[in-house]
This record gives C-alpha cells, structure tokens and sequence, in this order.
C-alpha cells in the first residue's frame, strides 16, 4: 500500500512539475550571446547544404509562371524604371498589360518581381542562373534566420551536442524538406521565400524588442514585416505569429507586446490601404467564372468544403511522408468529394484535434501547441476556406506553415524522445538521420524535374494525372518541342519524330478535354495538331473530323479563324460548305454562349455558296434564335426566292 501512496504521489509530483519545468525555460532575456559566433558552424552548414540540394537547378531555364513576373513582363524588363510601375500595379498587370479580375482579391506582391527588375537593370538581360543562385542564396539565410529565431526561444534549453538541438534540427529539417523544391528551383518561388524570410525578420526584431526599449528594433520589426506583405500576402499571420511567439517563449511584458502589437496593426493597415488603392481587396461575393481560376466552381457546399479538407489532409500527409510531390493540382487533380466521405472527415476531426490542442495548450505554454497554432495560422491565408486562391493547393502553400511540422517533430527528437525509454536517444539519432537522408535523397530528385517545361509537366501528368491543366500543359510542351524542329521544308514531309510529338500532344490534349471539355487551352492545342498534320499531308476530311468536336465545345478560338482564311481557294470547297453548315446549324441549337458563334460558321458556309437555299435558310433560323429579327427576315426572303 505505501509502494502504491509512494508511486500515486510520484505521478502526481510529475503532473505539478511539468508547467513549472516550462516556466523555468522561458526565464531571461531572448538575446543572450551572439549567435554567429556560437553557431558559425551550424550557420555554414545550413548555407552549404541549400546548395548542394539545390545547385542542380543553377542552369536550368524558366519554367511555368516564370513568364507572368519575369520573361513576358513588360514591367520587369525595364529594368530599374520599371520600379514603380511595379510597385503601383496589380502583380498581373506587367504580363497582361492590363488589371485583370482572373482570381479573388487579385495579386499584389511586388517586392520579388521588383528583385527580378533590378536583377535586369544590373546585367542588361534575363539572366536564369544568377535568378537560381539567388534563390538558393535567400533560402539559405531564410534557414540561418529560422534557428536564429529558434535559439532564442530555446534559450535556456541545453542539449548535450549542439547539432542535435531543437534549433539545428528544426531549421536542417526545413531546408531539406522535398516539399520546398516548387519554391526553391522555380525561380517566381521567390516570393515565398522572401516573405518567410523577411517575416522571420520581424519575429526576431520584435523578440529584441521585447529585451530592451529602444525604437530600433520596434522600427526593425515594422519595417520587416512590410517587407515580408510586400513579398506575399502570407506575411500577414505573422501579426498573430510574432505575439504568440513572445506569449509562449517568455514572461511577457504585456505593455512592450502591446506597443509592437500596435506597430505591426498600423503598418499592416498601411500595407491594405495600399493594396486597395492598387490591386483591390478580396471580396466575398466576387464570383469566378473560369475553373481554372475557380476550382470550386459548380460545386455544392458540401463538395467545396469536402475538397478544401482533403487538400489540407494532403498537406500533412506530404509534409510526413513528402511522395509523390507534384506542381500541378488543378482541376480535378483533387476530386470533387463530399465532406462526408471518409478522408475529408478524417481531415476534419484531426484538424479540429488539433486547434483543440492549440488552444488548450495556451495555459501550459506547451511546445507542440505551438507548433500546432504556428502551422494553423500560417495556413489559414492559403487554406482556401477564408479565400478562394484560384487552385485547390500548391505545394509552395505550406512553405511557411512547414516550419511548425519541423519544429515539432525536432522537438519529439531532440526533447522528447530520449527520456520515453532506455534507448531513446539512440532512436532519437537514427529517426533523424533517416529523415535528413530520405529528405534530401527525395529533394535531388525532385529537382531535375524543374529543367524545362517537358520534364516538369511530365512529372506532373505522372502524379496528377486526372489534372485538366497538367495534361494541357503537357501537350502545349510537347507542341513547343515540335515548333522547334520545323524548318522552311517541313511540310513536305514530317519526319517519324514529329509525326510523334504531334500523337503525343494530341493524346495529352485529348486527356484534357475529357477531364473538362470546353477548357480553351486543350482545345487550342487540339487546333494546333489538326492544323500542322494539314500543312503537310493536306487531308482536308482528316482535318474535318478533327475540327468538328473541338468548333462544338469552344467554337470561340480565334486560331480557327485565322485558319478558315487560310483554307479559302485551296480547293477544298466542296468539303468545306456541308463541314461549315453542319456545325453553323448544331451551334445555333445550343442554349448557352455557343450559339452566338452559329453565324461566324454558317457565314464561311455562306461566303462559298450564297445562293444556296440551305445556308440562308440555316442563317435566318439562327438570327431569329439570337432574337436579330431584321437579319432573320432578310436571309428568309432569300432562302424562299432560291429553289
């Protein structure tokens, strides 16, 4: 009976220990030693390994959305005058040459296109290397900054060697996480990386506050984080991350939090006022239209919220287990699911799980609450439950919010672990160096990837393989590839190789239009193959049927058009008229925007027999469904005056 008295009042010893234990680390100032001079070392080896992970990518070329904010934008290309023009437009606007509503509350982040400028400015020319090298560069400091923030939260937790501390190992696990590659080897992943970086800036200037009085680092911290808003949007959480840091990690001085509280409210009030007035802001209602800016679009609330919860179950799945990583998660990459199936229900209750556990660690200052509310915050912006992002996830997403995972599991390792059983420390040491040697095998992997378009897509189209725009993608490559070997005799004859490009974008294009029929860019690529296949065999009934499904699902392209003029006095007319009437006549019976484009086909069936009774017949039918009486009732005069 004692043994027992003696063992219930050992647990319960336990139990009122642990918050004292905790109290106890957080004692003292945040800033206790220069942390270079102590952790040089660890500072190099971070930098080092960044570029052995990464330095494959250092030639490769742009890639994907590399053309928006480097290589088609007229904004970056001026150079050092086209600084303000970035600064005072929509993030789209350089591209497109005007603003445009493609996506809810647009893009304004200026900071990393304004680096890509000023890269330009200073060589005379795009330059991917040294855009690459960059790249690397600032991830590399974004990892040094990382444990720099890390050992003052950990200040007074000693561990025996320092290259298995909570700092070291959460900030190792960062850099060579795989599911960083998206931001790290394509070059517009800048933005993420230096809104991490800028934002970590902030937290650490605030933390330098919070030890002494001086405006330096209140000042450091504000304009930090505005630095970290003008990068991306994402920096925003860090108004809740950065006093959430100084709660946790610290006897807070609540009137020296609430003065940087009200620094860091202010600026990000300035940062929105200038967002409206340049970007707009996202608005609730604002609805649209096109899927692959609207994955949502069509769903019921049941599948929207079902689809959003088997993403953010993807990304823990990924960040714990980081394969099959892929770049493309478009429609319908993710399924269109209900929130009652299995695996967003799951999703469901471990995400509620886990703010419960947030939340109610706040009490005990716990370091996985943390960690938990850290992830948490920082993915709420790109959760696609508060905004509509245009794309059910990207791996580049959880950039950010990956630091709370690492965190975590660093603290099981280095904390945790040893002390659950005899062995543990070992453990401890074989668990980490398997997930650094998986981590950065996966990451040299996955780099090449990112070498050219091709072999990005063909990447993509291998794990999303029921993505609309991987596929189309894929196609437009491999398009591309085949633009690059025509020469002034091509047509002639097609060599078996591009004969074999030609299959291939059309097999891909094809995938695409089955996943989502009327998406522009697969028909357009389907327009593409049946045009050059003409070009060089000249089989008109071949080109007939390839064109009539692609004019009935988006009869608006303008290639086809262009492609009709190119047809006239070839000697194809006798084919050309029944093609042209036939579809003019099954569009007009359409219900939806394709009818408005029966004239345009039933008027190049027109333009080569204009006295035959059937086309005038076909054309006044379809003016009088388009509700255009007086050109209805001209073509019926004509269609009744010819036999």
């Amino acid at each position: 009976m004692s043994k027992r008295k003696s063992t219930i009042s050992a647990v319960k010893t336990v139990k009122h220990e642990a918050p004292k234990v905790m109290n106890e680390s957080i004692n003292g100032a945040f800033h206790t030693e220069s942390f270079f001079k102590k952790y040089w070392l660890a500072s190099v080896i971070l930098m080092v390994l960044s570029f052995v992970l990464y330095y494959k990518c250092i030639p490769y070329d742009y890639v994907l959305d590399d053309q928006i904010v480097i290589t088609d934008n007229q904004y970056t290309k001026k150079g050092f005058s086209g600084l303000w023009d970035i600064l005072t437009t929509e993030s789209f606007q350089g591209y497109f040459g005007e603003k445009k509503d493609l996506v809810q509350g647009n893009r304004y982040r200026p900071l990393s296109i304004m680096t890509f400028a000023i890269e330009y400015g200073i060589i005379g020319d795009l330059n991917p290397s040294v855009s690459h090298v960059i790249n690397i560069l600032l991830y590399g400091l974004t990892g040094i900054l990382l444990m720099m923030v890390l050992v003052m939260m950990f200040r007074n937790y000693k561990s025996r060697f320092w290259w298995f501390s909570i700092p070291f190992l959460t900030a190792i696990f960062f850099i060579g996480h795989p599911i960083h590659t998206e931001a790290v080897a394509n070059i517009k992943g800048r933005d993420e990386i230096m809104s991490m970086l800028f934002s970590l800036l902030a937290l650490y200037s605030g933390m330098r506050f919070m030890d002494v009085s001086g405006k330096k680092w209140l000042i450091t911290s504000a304009v930090a984080y505005f630095l970290g808003l003008l990068s991306k949007e994402n920096a925003i959480t860090f108004l809740a991350v950065i006093p959430l840091t100084i709660y946790f990690f610290s006897h807070t001085d609540w009137s020296k939090l609430k003065k940087l509280i009200l620094w860091l409210l202010i600026t990000t009030i300035l940062y929105l006022v200038l967002r409206a007035n340049t970007a707009g802001m996202p608005v609730g209602g604002q609805e649209i239209k096109d899927l692959m800016n609207n994955p949502f679009l069509g769903m019921t609330p049941a599948e929207k919220f079902g689809s959003i919860m088997y993403t953010l179950g993807k990304y823990i799945a990924l960040l714990v287990w980081p394969h099959p990583l892929s770049h493309d998660y478009y429609p319908y990459a993710i399924p269109k699911i209900s929130i009652f199936a299995i695996i967003p229900a799951i999703a469901f209750i471990g995400y509620v799980a886990m703010g419960y556990f947030g939340i109610k660690g706040l009490k005990t200052k716990s370091v996985y609450a943390y960690a938990i509310l850290f992830y948490l915050i920082t993915l709420s912006i790109v959760s696609n439950i508060f905004i509509n992002l245009g794309t059910f996830m990207n791996e580049r997403f959880v950039f950010m919010s990956s630091a709370g995972f690492c965190l975590a599991v660093a603290y099981l390792l280095s904390a945790q672990l040893p002390k659950w059983f005899k062995g543990g420390q070992i453990a401890a040491y074989l668990i980490a160096g398997l997930m650094l040697i998986g981590y950065g095998a996966k990451t040299m992997v996955r780099v090449p990837v990112w070498k050219d378009a091709l072999s990005l897509n063909q990447a993509a189209v291998a794990v999303s393989s029921n993505s609309a725009r991987a596929n189309s993608f894929m196609s437009t490559a491999l398009f591309d590839n085949y633009k690059e070997t025509l020469t002034p005799n091509t047509y002639k004859t097609l060599t078996d190789k591009q004969r074999n490009l030609l299959d291939w974008a059309e097999y891909y294009a094809n995938k695409a239009v089955e996943i989502v029929p009327d998406y522009q860019n697969a028909n357009l690529m389907l327009v593409g193959v049946a045009t050059e296949r003409y070009k060089s065999s000249h089989d008109i009934e071949r080109y007939i049927i390839n064109m009539k499904p692609i004019i009935l699902r988006r009869p608006d392209i303008s290639f086809i058009k262009e492609f009709s003029e190119y047809l006239k006095n070839k000697g194809h007319d006798d084919k050309l008229f029944p093609f042209y009437l036939e579809v003019g006549k099954e569009l007009s019976q359409f219900t939806d925007k394709r009818r408005d484009w029966s004239i345009q086909y039933l008027g190049y069936a027109y333009d080569i027999q204009p006295m035959n009774k059937q086309v005038n017949e076909a054309l006044a039918n379809a003016y009088e469904l388009l509700g255009r009486n007086d050109q209805a009732q001209r073509f019926r005069v004509a269609a009744n005056s010819l036999q």
